[in-house]
């Protein structure tokens, strides 16, 4: 992964409601709410920023601790759960890149799809349409097996 500030990611990330813990929509509507209130170019880079990091953690060691977790993985099943990640903030994150095993054995009983979502949804309710019409598309995948260099056997 590049050098790159991930700072505001992070700090925008730190506004999630965890009082509403457990109601996705609710946890995420402040990191929406903020957004909204930027340009489409910072709404934009945050959609980049986010699948940067989901694709830095999409490797094949961290697919094979899931599978043991989970046997029945599938490629959605692990990029939700990558999300947990994210959205359990810097350090968690970054234990999580590291390979801190205690940490990634947290990963696999969650999933937070939810994350996927919040650029559409701010720039949705910046623009007073859906997010459907969400009309940008990062450059980075995050989907599971794009990271073709995390993939490569260990």
């Amino acid at each position: 992964m590049s050098n790159k500030d991930y700072s505001r990611f992070w700090q925008i990330m730190e506004l999630c409601d965890w009082s509403h813990e457990g109601n996705d929509d609710k946890v995420l509507a402040p990191v929406i709410a903020h957004l909204s209130k930027l340009t489409d170019e910072d709404i934009f880079a945050f959609e980049d920023m986010m699948c940067e990091l989901l694709y830095a953690i999409d490797t094949k060691q961290l697919a094979d601790e899931c599978a043991k977790a989970d046997p029945h993985m599938s490629d959605d099943s692990f990029l939700y759960s990558r999300c947990v990640a994210l959205i359990n903030g810097q350090e968690f994150y970054a234990a999580v890149l590291n390979g801190d095993r205690e940490v990634t054995s947290l990963l696999w009983d969650g999933e937070f799809e939810s994350l996927l979502y919040i650029a559409a949804k701010a720039w949705a309710k910046k623009q007073s349409r859906t997010a459907d019409e969400f009309p940008y598309f990062s450059p980075t995948s995050y989907e599971t097996g794009s990271n073709a260099e995390g993939w490569k056997g260990n």
